[in-house]
């Protein structure tokens, strides 16, 4: 049995990968070259020094159990001791040492495995339905078109150098399990007048800016699959956005474009291909019977856990007498013996065995039923979640700051702490199935949290000056195709307070559920104003010498501190740490006019006030950690540089000097402050500039001082400008080089200094995915030198 046929040129393509690794080693090939390198090939550098992950494709998430028995192995030889099982039906090691991964490499391919194109620029993983195949509710078996899609895409060449990486996926009928309907690519299987074919979906995907998928055809024959994924794949290579990684998504050029124009350069390149029959693909049938082996014992099992197992996590499939097996696992991972284990076992049963699902869960099929028990006891035997409730199997949690350069928050940390007070409470935990919680570790949907029933991503929040972990929260999603929706933004907790919001919430929904046959019509219904009735219970939240618990995140032993999180891409913090104070904002004018008595109204107007000084004072790179300091800098970068009017340094230095009474008298001026603060950060661009109508660049007086830029004549470069950063930690650094950078014309450059660790490590990647060019990143003494020129 093969998933996908191993590119016949991937042998040599490993020695020059190689090679390229003894030049890193030695030091003639620099990191930001590097990191393209061996990111195309599936490896992805971790936050332990010197260790990677090794991204494995599994077309339709699909592995044999020869396949799954040598991953596991390689993980307890050369990882970590587990396998990952990923929300892309991929399998991952981790912590592997550089010096291994040519190894681990040849090892996957002896078994007909690549990790090339797990990761970078590149066609990834291809996903179809985990129950392709077998299902009594599909409309044919999907299955066998990602097989056959896999092997040619990964045998072009022009697969492996696109604008940004390019996701397809099939779903077997309008359940959508694999989410073709919010993906670059999406078929989901139809039927017309007796003839297979499918819908398809385009340019859609999650992330922090999740979009739907477009319908490209609304019925299309089978045969058209390669010519529909060739074209879309050209036409995302000539035309895709490659200087700006943020906006390089296939997702994002139908945007650019626009309806029409992207479907007329679409039908350009679907023409050269669409009556080709020669490169239709060939479609091996995947046979899905009994194939156990002789004198192979069924064991018989009886009793009430078995009966309950069977209940949560079987089903019988379309080919009379089979079953469906579901191992979940818990977020994703199994131990290597374990894996070893359960291969053992499925290889008793023949190669097409076992699929993963997006997830994160093994899909045991072709069990004959006088087996069952069988499978049982290998489920007992191993560290899975086969014990508890179904709802818990499809919970998802990313890493988050843990080990993600870009987390703010730990779901790892805290999902365990959810799943304990679940399995303490008194709810009917079974009736629960309906229910699917994910959650991420900030606005990136690692996670999948908006097409989650129940989502949170990772959020900064504040009591004061002191900020702690939260969770934003999410509800509703729909995945039926036509009716397909991400979840809703609803409200807001902190981290501390997670699982005791999923418990208390999901009691509620148990009240209500019998009114409701699907549980985004509770959300819909009264759902959302339950959340927010339940978020109102822990509304009011502690300082820092109040609960000191609150400032640290599940799962760690230090302090909550975004910087610590906000290592490559800081920006998506700094966005959500202006939007802590725009809250605060808008929640102290409510309060100022809501308020009757004379020293709620100042507090409020001072917290207005403190708010809105400080609300954008991180666009310009500053840090200021007392009231004064705050106040100070706002006159200075933003009344001084006209951003903010003159008129309004009285008011300012006002509240600098606490006469509250006088703020009181003129608590006009505060209004019209916070409200020009806000119309401010409304004008905000990408690059931290601040536009007029007309898009003329405001502030040219700040712009034009260049503050902390010295003459190149001190560094003996030849750049443009320079900007000494040592001492200034992430993201301030990363802001302070965005804003220099907006300064500057296309092709000048920037010297800066960073120091050794997370500068040097975060900073040039940050400026790479914006699309600017690293020139060289050399050490100096005590400091790296990197020279960037701008796009």
């Amino acid at each position: 049995m093969k998933f996908y046929e191993i590119p016949e040129n991937l042998t040599q393509e490993i020695d020059l990968f190689d090679q390229q690794i003894g030049e890193y080693q030695e030091g003639k090939m620099d990191q930001v070259k590097f990191k393209g390198v061996r990111v195309a090939h599936g490896i992805y550098e971790q936050r332990k020094p010197k260790t990677h992950m090794v991204r494995i494709r599994c077309a339709s998430g699909g592995v044999t159990p020869e396949q799954l028995r040598k991953v596991s192995q390689l993980a307890q030889k050369y990882g970590s001791g587990e396998v990952h099982v990923t929300t892309r039906q991929e399998m991952q090691l981790h912590y592997v040492d550089l010096e291994n991964v040519i190894t681990v490499y040849e090892e996957l391919i002896s078994v007909g495995l690549s990790p090339r194109g797990g990761g970078g620029n590149t066609v990834r993983n291809v996903l179809a339905s985990y129950d392709s195949g077998v299902s009594r509710d599909e409309v044919f078996d999907v299955s066998p078109y990602a097989v056959a899609l896999t092997s040619r895409m990964i045998s072009e060449k022009d697969s492996w150098n696109l604008p940004r990486k390019f996701k397809i996926a099939f779903s077997n009928n309008d359940t959508d399990t694999s989410r073709a309907a919010v993906t670059c690519l999406g078929f989901i299987a139809k039927e017309r007048d007796g003839q297979l074919g499918f819908k398809v979906y385009c340019a859609g995907g999650q992330g922090s800016k999740p979009l739907l998928g477009q319908v490209l055809f609304d019925f299309v024959t089978e045969d058209k699959v390669y010519a529909i994924s060739k074209a879309i794949k050209i036409m995302f290579d000539k035309y895709g956005n490659r200087r700006q990684r943020s906006k390089a998504k296939l997702k994002f050029l139908w945007d650019k474009l626009g309806k029409d124009d992207f479907l007329k350069k679409f039908h350009e390149e679907y023409k050269e291909y669409e009556n080709r029959k020669e490169l239709n693909l060939v479609l091996e049938p995947i046979l899905n019977s009994s194939e156990v082996k002789k004198n192979h014992e069924a064991i018989k099992v009886e009793g009430e856990e078995f009966d309950l197992w069977k209940k949560r996590y079987t089903k019988p499939q379309k080919q009379e007498g089979l079953y469906m097996i579901e191992v979940p696992l818990n977020l994703g991972d199994i131990e290597g013996p374990d894996g070893e284990k359960i291969a053992d076992e499925l290889e008793n049963f023949g190669s097409n065995i076992l699929r993963f699902s997006v997830d994160q869960n093994f899909h045991i099929r072709n069990i004959p039923e006088m087996y069952l028990g069988n499978i049982y006891k290998l489920v007992d035997s191993i560290t899975s979640l086969s014990k508890d409730p179904k709802m818990f199997a499809p919970m998802i949690a990313c890493t988050g700051a843990d080990t993600c350069k870009l987390g703010i928050c730990l779901p790892r940390g805290v999902t365990p702490q959810i799943q304990d007070i679940l399995r303490k409470s008194d709810l009917d935990l079974d009736a629960l199935s309906d229910v699917k919680i994910h959650i991420s570790g900030c606005p990136n949907t690692c996670g999948c949290h908006h097409v989650a029933d129940l989502g949170f991503f990772g959020k900064v929040m504040r009591k004061g000056k002191d900020m702690m972990p939260g969770y934003n929260i999410l509800a509703g999603a729909i995945s039926d195709e036509g009716q397909t929706r991400f979840a809703i933004k609803v409200d807001e907790v902190a981290a501390k307070d997670l699982p005791l919001f999923v418990k208390t919430f999901l009691g509620r929904y148990l009240e209500k559920k019998h009114k409701y046959q699907y549980f985004h019509e509770y959300i819909d219904a009264e759902g959302q104003d339950d959340i927010h009735a339940v978020c109102d219970q822990f509304r009011e939240l502690p300082t820092k010498d109040e609960n000191e618990k609150y400032y640290f995140d599940w799962g760690s032993k230090d302090s909550f501190s975004l910087l610590k999180g906000q290592k490559a891409e800081c920006s998506a913090g700094m966005f959500d740490m202006i939007d802590v104070d725009l809250k605060i904002v808008k929640e102290e004018v409510a309060h100022f006019e809501s308020e009757s008595e004379k020293e709620a109204k100042t507090q409020a107007l001072y917290r207005l006030i403190f708010s809105s000084s400080r609300m954008l004072l991180v666009t310009r790179g500053i840090e200021a950690k007392t009231d004064e300091e705050i106040f100070d800098n706002f006159i200075q970068h933003f009344i001084r540089t006209d951003l903010v009017e003159e008129k309004f340094t009285s008011i300012v230095l006002v509240a600098k000097e606490k006469k509250m009474d006088e703020l009181l008298d003129r608590y006009e001026e505060v209004l019209d402050l916070s409200q020009a603060v806000k119309a401010l950060h409304k004008s905000m661009d990408d690059s931290l500039r601040f536009l007029d109508k007309e898009g003329n660049i405001l502030g040219q007086s700040y712009n034009a001082k260049k503050e902390e830029s010295v003459a190149q004549k001190d560094t003996g470069s030849k750049a443009d400008q320079f900007k000494d950063l040592r001492g200034v930690g992430c993201p301030i650094n990363f802001v302070k080089v965005k804003i220099t950078m907006a300064s500057m014309k296309k092709g000048e450059t920037l010297l800066i200094w960073l120091d050794d660790g997370s500068p040097v490590e975060n900073v040039p990647r940050s400026v790479s995915q914006e699309g600017h060019a690293v020139l060289s990143l050399d050490k100096e003494d005590d400091h790296w030198a990197v020279l960037i020129q701008k796009a």
